[in-house]
């Protein structure tokens, strides 16, 4: 996989990280995407949004090989569309707390809650979709011929993870404990030792076509210290990055 780094912004919130910076003389610098001007994409993107949305990945010859950095989960659905480009067979494995494959609420709408759906149904190279750490109780909710097209596994089950295909990785930070990180969704258990360890693995096993990363926090959220959940959040941005790249 390429050593390439390409950050979505959409919130603005990235602009108060320094993980992909070139001036840290970093091996992990980046380009930074303005999209704050997109309407029309925070939770759902519209079809309009997302035409943009593929135009801004044509106009900047964004390649799916390489990470993608999305934003907060508002914005997981960019899977879906960065998926898109894939154009061999592969494995999609999500690390996150929630399915992800709740029903659109307003007709076939790419959603954050649903992207999953989105690539199960239109994406045709993907052969089959692993889904780790997503919370048991959101999982008995979903539609049962849905659940039965994915793959669930709760962490101590990962070894259990098989695949012959290549591997398209996608990252939600809420899979984490909220003691280690904060977003600004709901979070699991997972520490990021054990995430580092999986990813590691994982990379090392497999054939990673590529890698998108969500879950930063809001820049108004309540109840927090948003400078520290920024601060923890832009660590393990340059840490995740260091683990893959190896």
């Amino acid at each position: 996989m390429k050593k390439e780094c390409t950050v979505f912004n959409f919130s603005g919130i990235y602009e108060k990280e320094s993980f992909y910076r070139k001036d840290k003389g970093s091996l992990l610098c980046g380009d930074l995407i303005d999209c704050t001007g997109i309407s029309g994409t925070n939770c759902m993107c519209d079809d309009a949004a997302r035409e943009q949305i593929r135009n801004i990945i044509r106009e900047n010859s964004v390649s799916f090989d390489g990470i993608h950095f999305i934003d907060s989960g508002n914005y997981h659905y960019m899977s879906a569309i960065i998926t898109e480009e894939v154009k061999e067979l592969f494995s999609l494995v999500v690390l996150d707390h929630h399915p992800d494959m709740q029903p659109p609420m307003f007709g076939d709408i790419l959603s954050c809650g649903a992207w999953v759906l989105d690539v199960l149904n239109k994406n045709e190279y993907v052969r089959d979709v692993h889904i780790i750490g997503a919370d048991r109780n959101l999982i008995a909710q979903l539609d049962e011929e849905d659940r039965k097209r994915v793959k669930f596994y709760d962490l101590n089950q990962i070894h259990m993870l098989s695949t012959e295909h290549p591997v398209y990785l996608s990252i939600d930070k809420d899979v984490l404990n909220r003691e280690e990180l904060i977003t600004n969704w709901d979070q699991g258990d997972m520490t990021a030792d054990e995430m580092y360890s999986f990813v590691k693995k994982l990379v090392g096993e497999r054939k990673i076509i590529g890698v998108d990363i969500c879950g930063e926090c809001a820049l108004d959220q309540e109840g927090i210290s948003v400078d520290e959940a920024i601060a923890g959040n832009d660590a393990f941005n340059e840490k995740i990055c260091e683990v893959i790249w190896g």
